[in-house]
């Protein structure tokens, strides 16, 4: 989790770049940037950055709007049903992918009601215990869920969250049968693996890091094909004897369908932009993040495989829709 002295540090980098005296061409109102959870994980971070940045090269009003609960569902509805004119802009992560195999019925309809306008990073997950647990690493957990099967559980931030279909995802490729534990909120996971009421959790890099970094949290691997620099000594899953395990989310911004081509391409360039500078980077690498930049168009060839391959784990991890 990111303290508040930490946000403030990352909103004053993103004031402090040189202006550009550019008002945003596409309107004169208030633009919004809507972020799924509530302040501190690291959507919140990031669409803080890119709104100071807005607010400075646009010389405009930029606001950050948390709107969390329901997998994110509530900040996606809320940018569904905005104004097609580029005034909401919704950041997001493959929680997006998810929804159509997981819910029967949406307010919304996560293919055709948005629209891509640029990707960041990859964010990964981290495969965390207490630090007075008996496992050490993975496969020292592995061997005690073959050991004894259904008793391991791991606990993650919600039905079809990210950090379920990762744990999914592992049991799979371990061949264990371990219990899913949803979470509400990705901070209580992490309150009750330190605590000993969860044998172990899974969350993001950029969430769990102060904790791992203070030792209040072991990990024992993380999700992507590379270490987390942040977390050097923390071996991936790959290199813990599940080859080619490599599971991260993307975090990307979307804006309701409809809106003027011509728009959606300003606010493009100028959140990728953003996105090259060096103060986004330092940002990126303390969250544990690795850059993965997409424009719109890019975004919008790649879409249909990214919905296939979160079908896949979807399926995996056995969640019906609801």
């Amino acid at each position: 989790m990111i303290s508040r002295r930490q946000l403030a540090k990352f909103g004053l980098a993103a004031l402090a770049l040189p202006p550009f005296a550019t008002a945003a061409p596409f309107t004169s109102q208030t633009i919004k940037v809507i972020v799924p959870n509530s302040p501190g994980p690291g959507t919140d971070v990031l669409g803080r950055f890119f709104a100071s940045y807005m607010a400075k090269h646009w010389n405009s009003t930029v606001l950050v709007e948390n709107k969390a609960g329901s997998g994110g569902q509530i900040a996606t509805d809320f940018a569904a049903k905005a104004p097609p004119d580029g005034t909401v802009i919704l950041i997001t992560t493959s929680a997006h992918f998810t929804y159509p195999y997981l819910h029967a019925k949406l307010p919304f309809d996560p293919v055709i009601d948005l629209v891509p306008v640029a990707q960041f990073v990859q964010g990964g997950f981290a495969v965390v215990v207490a630090t007075n647990s008996p496992f050490k690493t993975v496969q020292d957990l592995i061997s005690e869920a073959k050991r004894q099967p259904g008793t391991i559980s791991y606990a993650s931030a919600g039905v079809g969250s990210p950090t379920h279909m990762a744990g999914a995802q592992f049991g799979h490729t371990a061949g264990i049968n371990i219990v899913h534990i949803p979470y509400k909120d990705a901070s209580q996971v992490m309150t009750d693996v330190i605590g000993g009421q969860l044998q172990m959790g899974l969350t993001g890099t950029s969430t769990a890091m102060s904790m791992i970094q203070a030792g209040k949290l072991r990990a024992l691997a993380v999700t992507s094909a590379k270490r987390v620099p942040a977390l050097a000594n923390v071996p991936t899953l790959d290199e813990s004897g599940l080859r080619g395990y490599d599971v991260t989310s993307p975090i990307f911004a979307l804006t309701r369908a409809g809106t003027p081509a011509a728009t959606v391409s300003e606010i493009s360039r100028i959140m990728l932009e953003a996105a090259n500078t060096p103060e986004f980077k330092e940002v990126a690498d303390r969250l544990g993040y690795v850059m993965d930049l997409q424009d719109a168009a890019k975004m919008r060839s790649n879409m249909p495989s990214e919905f296939a391959k979160w079908k896949r784990m979807v399926d995996i991890s056995g969640a019906k829709p609801g």
